[in-house]
């Protein structure tokens, strides 16, 4: 039996409004079900149109952070024709990162910027083509003490620190690029990335501050101890 369709309801050769008013409820339903299906399927359709942005994982990187990125990458390059690309390799077989991404490079649509990792060898980089060299300060952004990568690298532990490395530098870069240019980025997580790279910072120093003093207080105890 359907749903509003029982027969205690109907009427002999009569107009049945409940039975319409039924009807007319799922047909509603149903074609807002559709809209919201094929804004899905447009949205998904864009993502994995710009899936390219991501030319290499191996699987290093979690689906939930890649998907933010192929999002913040979408959006800067709607707003910039700026293709912001990511490779992350659990290997590059010991060659120089560089090379490895002036090999990378030939291939890129021009403007790019290119975020690169080599967990293996240890190694991150970013490379740029001529047109965006200017709109960002790679050695702020790689710096051990102060950029958004290599903190998160050094002091996190487990897989997840390179989703959240990838994720943090990548949406950095966004930011720097967007600032620059003048565009505001809807998917920009800014305020977030610099909460996280202070707090780390704050742990870094204060570790480094803490073994310091704990080194200088037994190297003085020793000497006391010895006269």
């Amino acid at each position: 039996m359907g749903i509003g369709f029982d027969s205690s309801y109907r009427s002999l050769g009569g107009f049945d409004s409940t039975s319409f008013n039924v009807r007319l409820e799922l047909s509603n339903n149903y074609n807002k079900g559709w809209v919201k299906a094929t804004l899905v399927l447009l949205f998904t359709l864009t993502l994995y149109a710009n899936n390219d942005l991501i030319q290499c994982n191996d699987g290093l990187v979690n689906k939930r952070a890649i998907g933010e990125i192929v999002k913040i990458g979408t959006e800067v390059k709607e707003k910039s024709g700026i293709s912001l690309y990511l490779c992350v390799k659990k290997s590059i077989d010991n060659q120089k990162i560089k090379l490895f991404e002036k090999n990378l490079t030939k291939k890129l649509n021009k403007p790019f910027i290119l975020l690169t990792m080599a967990a293996t060898e240890q190694k991150v980089d970013i490379m740029t083509s001529p047109q965006t060299t200017k709109l960002i300060d790679v050695n702020s952004i790689l710096s051990p003490f102060s950029g958004t990568i290599i903190p998160i690298l050094t002091e996190k532990k487990g897989k997840d620190k390179y989703s959240a490395a990838m994720l943090n530098g990548y949406a950095d870069i966004a930011d720097r690029v967007s600032s620059k240019l003048g565009i505001k980025l809807k998917s920009s997580i800014g305020d977030t990335n610099r909460i996280l790279i202070d707090i780390l910072r704050i742990i870094i120093y204060g570790s480094f501050l803490y073994f310091t003093i704990v080194y200088i207080k037994r190297k003085y105890f020793t000497k006391y101890k010895k006269q």
